[in-house]
């Protein structure tokens, strides 16, 4: 998740793998260990192998600066030798799956709000997945075997847990954040999406007294009063990077105008995201959104051709149109949304209306399949996406930093964290870099130029 201007601080570990510490487990001086025992407990009463298990590994289930709220884990688990059977004979079956963990620092949890976004991430899995599951021909996230708040055998002292699906053993990859998605990667992210969102449609038209119960279960970790002050002078310390970004490059006064107006647009901006998002929220073609969509919380697959979203982290219910902006400006490059942004906009009314055409049509809500659809069409889809578009202003400018970052000159974020527990002085402390202010000039430029800046509120 990507909710702090700046990525998390650590040393590369890609490839790095360590054995579980049966005696000591999860410390801030291997942020990887567990305690061996303790997970063989848990995977067992969860039934998440049906072998013994004999030994148990892990290594870093993300790189450094992909992950910023929780610590990720690989976790290898290998299957104890059958004695009754020939031991040359016998194959060891191994299992990974993929573990979460909050991050050891207190200090960074309470400031960047990681323990609410842990126990929405939890809720979502435990609550809403199933449901949306339910009512979707496609996988949309990763398969949770474990979502626990706390450790039923110790909850005095356990720490919650979320246990997923290993993607990446299924033949799943990251894109490159830095590139920028190709326009059949769009394609194939904005159908899933329509697909996530129709889910929800569905759900909410053929179980709508079970829909509300478990929607209720979902908290909004970021536009909300409690972190309006953090998240709001996060969000202002981005614009201003932008602006000054624009300043220093400002030679030939060509970026004098679109200064000025994004200063205007500037003014209480988080205040306007956060009334929108939530407004949309009561609105009766409201769905349930990712709420972080964007190209690190993606993985890819060639054959079969598939695509799955994870980290839930900041789901919550509102417009479907916050999802597609944060997902395109965050994702892809100015080039291809100059040429193709009504192309993927088109791909998701198409998907989106076959979904439910599907879902619904031999049912008692399929006297309003038409009407739904009708609602998403595109040409009001893309009405609403100029409505809201400068969410996807907001949130370009807050995750291109992260985006574009200097894997050499990552911040120490527990440092920062410890210095002060506001959020009222936070400040990027990164080198941003020359592809940042490209990026930036692009963002804005764009913006100014197809009118977006002018608009009033």
């Amino acid at each position: 998740m990507a909710l702090a201007a700046t990525p998390t601080a650590g040393p590369s570990h890609g490839g790095l793998a360590m054995t579980v510490n049966s005696a000591g487990g999860y410390d801030s001086i291997n942020q990887y260990e567990e305690n061996a025992e303790h997970l063989r407990q848990l995977f067992s009463q969860n039934k998440l192998v049906s072998f013994s298990i004999a030994h148990i590994a892990c290594s870093a289930g993300s790189s450094s600066g992909d992950n910023y709220m929780s610590v990720v884990k690989r976790v290898t688990i290998t299957q104890a030798p059958d004695k009754e059977l020939d031991q040359e004979l016998a194959r060891s079956e191994i299992v990974t799956v993929i573990v979460k963990r909050q991050i050891a620092s207190l200090s960074r949890r309470q400031l960047y709000r990681c323990e609410e976004a842990f126990s929405n991430e939890i809720s979502a899995y435990r609550h809403l997945t199933p449901l949306l599951n339910a009512h979707s021909r496609h996988q949309l996230f990763p398969v949770c075997h474990i979502a626990e708040s706390q450790d039923r055998r110790d909850p005095e002292g356990g720490e919650p847990i979320i246990v997923l699906q290993d993607l990446k053993a299924l033949g799943f990859r990251m894109r490159d954040r830095l590139a920028g998605l190709e326009l059949n990667d769009c394609l194939l992210v904005m159908k899933k999406l329509a697909q996530l969102h129709a889910a929800s449609l569905a759900a909410k038209e053929l179980e709508s007294p079970s829909f509300e119960l478990e929607a209720k279960h979902l908290q909004e970790i970021v536009y909300c009063d409690e972190a309006t002050d953090f998240y709001a002078t996060i969000l202002d310390t981005s614009v201003q990077q932008a602006l000054e970004s624009l300043g220093g490059s400002n030679v030939d006064d060509s970026l004098t105008t679109p200064i000025r107006l994004l200063e205007e647009v500037r003014t209480n901006l988080f205040g306007k995201l956060k009334h929108e998002i939530n407004a949309t929220a009561e609105a009766p073609n409201s769905v349930i959104c990712h709420g972080d969509l964007w190209v690190n919380n993606i993985m890819f697959r060639s054959e079969p051709e598939e695509v799955i979203f994870f980290d839930l982290q900041a789901m919550r219910r509102s417009s479907p149109v916050f999802d597609i902006l944060h997902f395109i400006y965050t994702s892809t490059r100015r080039n291809l949304r100059d040429v193709h942004t009504d192309t993927l906009l088109a791909a998701y009314s198409e998907a989106l209306g076959q979904e439910l055409r599907h879902q619904l049509g031999d049912t008692p809500a399929a006297d309003r399949v038409e009407n739904l659809c009708d609602a998403f069409s595109l040409q009001r889809l893309s009405a609403e996406y100029v409505r809201q578009v400068h969410y996807g202003l907001a949130i370009g400018m807050w995750i291109l930093p992260a985006v574009t970052f200097d894997p050499d000159n990552l911040p120490n974020l527990d440092v920062m964290s410890e210095q002060n527990l506001t959020g009222k002085e936070i400040k990027c402390t990164q080198t941003l870099t020359s592809e940042y202010h490209l990026r930036i000039r692009e963002l804005v430029m764009e913006f100014y130029e197809l009118g977006y800046l002018q608009m009033g509120e």
